[in-house]
């Protein structure tokens, strides 16, 4: 079964809302490994000053701590896709796992890795269905918050992946996606 964005939008609001917790410190060389999965996610001039977190047994923690405003992770499901959120996107992924209104900021999210999939009508589907246009979107950037939605491009519940497309049309939630790479994309 693929994680939705909701599922890890959860985890990443934990961040946004709780101070980070400090499980068991793994050995150096395995944080080591852990920065470099997460490094796929943006390119080198954006993860090497960023925050690196991890979530550990229900907490997070904190791997290296930044000085750029973009927090890394893998995102749980299908081995961990990593991800990297400025500042107004972490508000934003708060603001849609509390369902409350979104900040009036527009923010930035790297997932050059691709995603597993997420419906495009419901930001809370965890699974594929029917009715819920599931749509994986390989390499991409998203662009969050309502200006993104201003930007004239196609809102279709089944978008050509290939192409930039609003996901979430009609929600508070609405933000672009800019596929970056065909690979792994698959539209419904």
């Amino acid at each position: 079964m693929r994680k939705s964005f909701f599922v890890w939008a959860t985890l990443i609001a934990l961040v946004a809302t709780v101070s980070v917790g400090r499980a068991q410190q793994p050995s150096a060389s395995s944080d080591s490994d852990y920065i470099t999965k997460v490094s796929a996610a943006a390119p080198p001039a954006v993860t090497k000053d960023a925050t690196i977190i991890e979530m550990q047994g229900g907490t997070m923690r904190t791997v290296r701590t930044g000085t750029n405003q973009f927090t890394c992770m893998l995102l749980p499901g299908g081995g961990g896709t990593p991800m990297c959120a400025d500042k107004n996107a972490m508000q934003w992924l708060h603001a849609v796992v509390t369902h409350a209104p979104p900040p009036n900021v527009v923010g930035f999210i790297y997932m050059l890795g691709g995603d597993e999939g997420a419906s495009n009508t419901d930001p809370a589907a965890t699974a594929p269905s029917s009715s819920n246009h599931w749509v994986k979107t390989g390499p991409h950037v998203m662009i969050v918050g309502a200006a993104a939605t201003t930007m004239g491009y196609p809102a279709s519940a089944d978008p050509d992946a290939t192409m930039p497309y609003i996901m979430w049309p009609n929600t508070p939630y609405a933000h672009l996606m800019v596929p970056v790479s065909t690979a792994g994309t698959q539209s419904p």
